[in-house]
């Protein structure tokens, strides 16, 4: 098994696809995912798909302004697809959904079962990419389906300026308002880290008043009253809707998702754009009664700590395994707050992956296994995962 990304930067859809597929020359193509930017039509690139890897299963999601492979940070417009060739026992399911259709992540998932010739089989990992908003669900859903902890690595499709105008693809369809997955049988085992790199500051607060993404108070008063307070973000002022977004992703807000030896890991909801109420409207959902930790991150801390979740996916027993390939999610708020420092997040990457193949999209909402075995959605999140050989003894 092993991997090799590619990318391009040409404009019309169904060259840009047949570029890539000419760039793809191995033998043994099994699956390829792929990550554009909101200039392209979806509707096309799946067509291009459907049109030049005939038979090949694929999986694509909008990336915000900009995709990463090994080969660079490459802003938009631009498509970039990861390739897997797999020579042993192997299948690559995939499937998609719609919000509206009822159970949606049933359907997609019997999809992808089916389409993977895989039926009562657990895969060895999930790839998902939904569109932002039911998150939360999907994962618990997910979960239940199989009965045991799958690894789930995922983000939730973007755009580049949270207009709505994100999506993902499969051979099956597309969507603008659903969920799509891949359930990987591959030959070679995967493993994987998702990791949020913030620390805890000593401010608190408990969430009073809540409405499913939209926090309203914070210990009774108005959030965004709170939140510029804990933060002094005093050019936060400015009426522009994105800005909040940009700059409170060094300043997200933390809730507990576990311990481990008694100290506490995170997952953490990031600030989008304050509502007229005084509120502010997360990526995330947050509950009456969660308690809330402001979060800080360095930019220093922000760039070496992608490095340091990829590091962390390698971890020790993978010293005695030829590396083949990482799938690495990386939240679109760091990468905007970084952008003249993401050439240098790259490198970092490359260094700890020795120049393995690698793609990476930008993100609004991760999704990952918390290092206390549960699967889970964050915000300002890093979730890796990394296909490897065990070298025979």
């Amino acid at each position: 098994m092993h991997c090799q990304s590619v990318f391009t930067y040409i404009k019309d859809e169904d060259s840009a696809i047949e570029t890539l597929r000419s760039e793809l020359t191995q033998q043994n193509l099994s699956y390829v995912m792929c990550y554009y930017t909101e200039e392209y039509d979806f509707e096309l690139i799946r067509e291009a798909f459907l049109e030049h890897f005939p038979g090949v299963p694929f999986h694509g999601a909008s990336s915000c302004q900009a995709v990463m492979t090994d080969q660079g940070f490459h802003t938009g417009p631009v498509i970039a697809a990861l390739a897997i060739y797999d020579s042993g026992p192997h299948a690559y399911g995939t499937g998609i959904s719609n919000y509206d259709s009822g159970d949606s992540v049933t359907r997609a998932l019997d999809m992808a079962l089916e389409n993977a010739n895989r039926v009562g089989e657990v895969p060895n990992l999930i790839l998902l990419h939904a569109t932002p908003g039911q998150e939360e669900s999907i994962i618990a859903s997910i979960d239940e389906r199989f009965g045991t902890l799958i690894p789930i690595i995922g983000g939730s499709a973007a755009d580049n300026h949270i207009a709505g105008k994100w999506s993902v693809i499969t051979a099956q369809g597309s969507q603008t308002a659903g969920l799509s997955l891949t359930l990987f049988y591959s030959s070679q085992p995967v493993d994987i880290a998702f990791s949020a790199g913030h620390t805890p500051t000593n401010i608190k607060g408990v969430a009073t008043k809540t409405n499913d993404r939209c926090l309203l108070e914070i210990d009774d008063e108005p959030a965004l009253n709170v939140y510029r307070k804990w933060t002094n973000h005093q050019d936060n002022q400015v009426g522009k809707n994105n800005l909040l977004f940009t700059n409170s992703s060094a300043y997200p807000l933390g809730r507990v998702a576990g311990h481990l030896y008694e100290r506490p890991y995170y997952k953490l909801s990031h600030p989008i754009r304050e509502t007229r109420d005084g509120g502010i409207e997360l990526f995330t959902r947050i509950e009456e009664g969660d308690e809330l930790t402001l979060m800080k991150g360095s930019r220093e801390h922000l760039v070496a700590r992608a490095a340091k979740v990829v590091n962390a996916a390698f971890n020790q027993k993978l010293e005695e395994s030829r590396k083949i390939g990482v799938i690495n999610i990386f939240c679109a708020g760091p990468m905007l707050h970084l952008m003249q420092d993401m050439n240098s997040v790259c490198e970092q990457i490359n260094q700890e992956l020795e120049q393995l193949p690698f793609i990476c999209p930008f993100t609004f909402g991760e999704q990952g296994r918390f290092i206390g075995g549960e699967n889970g959605h964050g915000n300002l999140m890093i979730s890796s995962a990394i296909f490897h050989k065990p070298y025979e003894r």
